[in-house]
This record gives structure tokens, sequence and C-alpha cells, in this order.
């Protein structure tokens, strides 16, 4: 288990060894009380992330399904 400090500025990755940037933020569903997603950048003031479902792996850095993959069920 990761604390949320120990997420900053980790490296994604998706599936397809494609680099998609560094965490900068982390989402949380407060009434879950459980990580919503993860904060990548910014685009014309509105927060870009992908959601923590799409998290295949997360050590030295984070590793997550492609949107094709995750369109085709997988």
């Amino acid at each position: 288990m990761k604390r949320l400090s120990e997420l900053y500025g980790m490296r994604i990755y998706s599936d397809r060894a494609r680099y998609v940037g560094s965490i900068e933020d982390v989402a949380i569903d407060d009434k879950e009380g459980t990580v919503a997603g993860l904060v990548f950048g910014h685009r014309e003031g509105k927060a870009i992330s992908i959601p923590y479902t799409s998290v295949m792996a997360l050590g030295d850095i984070v590793l997550v399904y492609s949107r094709k993959a995750e369109q085709a069920g997988a």
C-alpha cells in the first residue's frame, strides 16, 4: 500500500508503453473515502485525470489501461 504523498510526481504509462504524464493531484471520493482518480494535468482550467479503475499496477510507475483496451472490455 502506498501513501497519497508517495503518488505525487509518479510517472504514468499506458499498457501500450506510452507516457501519459506525472501525477499532480489525487481525486478522492469523499462519500466512499476512496481514490477516484489521478490528476496529471490541466486544460482550459479543468483537471485532466484518469479514473482509478483504469489503474493496472502501481509501483515505481503507474500503469494504466489504454482507452482502446477499456472500450473492448479489458
